[in-house]
């Protein structure tokens, strides 16, 4: 594991020494799974004293294809420090404990709160602005730094107890260079998917701006994007119909028109600072 970082190219390789993030499975109180993704299950755990998430891989075989995947979502994650992105505290790095330890959200993901916990009468329009905000500045923090998250959606940002949101989740994350945006490989889930990831085709970090479009439909309307239509049929109709999920009226509404995030056609950076300024604009009236 060591040599395969070290042996990354320097744009790809954790900040901190490798000393610094290793942690031994025997360190950790492993206690109740919280959610299961494509790469792994999450698990509440204990580190040191602290409550902490522990995200165990799914396949904890040594082939070259699991190390490196393993490898970049570590390279990516321990780079990153911002308060709306997920904190990275260490790894596990020996089979068959593969595994990734970061801070852990006492209210699940964002996915849960609009559609599970059966809490929507908590999420004001304030409320709603505001976690808006802390996505679009977790957003823009890793588009600084060419990283673009290619499965942004509501299950993927998680919220704590004081209602701040962080992203989460970076196994299909790529840092963006020439050969990485040539990347054809799949990535995403359907809903949230931009065209051109539906499509294999080259993309850039305007593919997070339109699935941020969709988390902003999510907020305004407290529905599940898509909802009854199967994903096979979400898949074609965006990449090659244009079908486009319909706006609602409302604050959220007017600012995804405004400002025409599900259309990618503005610079990323503009879309960004659009996005703050727009919602500081809308907050007091909410």
């Amino acid at each position: 594991m060591e040599q395969i970082l070290e042996s990354a190219t320097s744009g790809n390789r954790p900040l901190l020494p490798y000393q610094e993030w290793n942690i031994d499975f025997s360190e950790l109180t492993v206690g109740t799974r919280v959610g299961i993704g494509f790469f792994g299950e999450v698990f509440r755990g204990v580190w040191n004293g602290t409550d902490v998430a522990i995200k165990v891989f799914l396949e904890q075989d040594l082939t070259t294809e699991n190390m490196e995947d393993f490898c970049n979502e570590i390279s990516i994650l321990s780079r990153l420090r911002h308060p709306n992105v997920i904190l990275f505290l260490g790894a596990c790095t020996k089979p068959p404990h593969l595994s990734m330890v970061t801070e852990y959200m006492e209210m699940g993901s964002l996915y849960y709160l609009i559609h599970l916990s059966g809490q929507k009468k908590k999420l004001t329009w304030r409320r709603r602005l505001k976690m808006l905000r802390d996505i679009s500045r977790g957003l823009m923090c890793m588009h600084r730094m060419k990283i673009v998250h290619r499965d942004l959606k509501s299950a993927n940002c998680l919220v704590n107890k004081h209602w701040t949101v962080k992203i989460c989740d970076f196994g299909l994350s790529r840092i963006m260079n020439e050969t990485n945006m040539k990347d054809s490989s799949s990535a995403g889930t359907p809903e949230w998917m931009a065209p051109e990831l539906i499509r294999n085709e080259p993309f850039t970090e305007k593919c997070d701006i339109f699935s941020l479009g969709v988390i902003m439909w999510e907020l305004c309307t407290l529905n599940r994007p898509w909802e009854g239509v199967p994903p096979e049929r979400v898949v074609y109709a965006v990449a090659n119909e244009g079908s486009r999920l319909e706006i609602p009226d409302g604050p959220l509404g007017r600012l995804i028109s405004g400002e025409q995030l599900l259309k990618l056609n503005e610079n990323i950076v503009g879309q960004n600072r659009m996005i703050g300024q727009a919602v500081r604009r809308y907050s007091p009236a909410c």
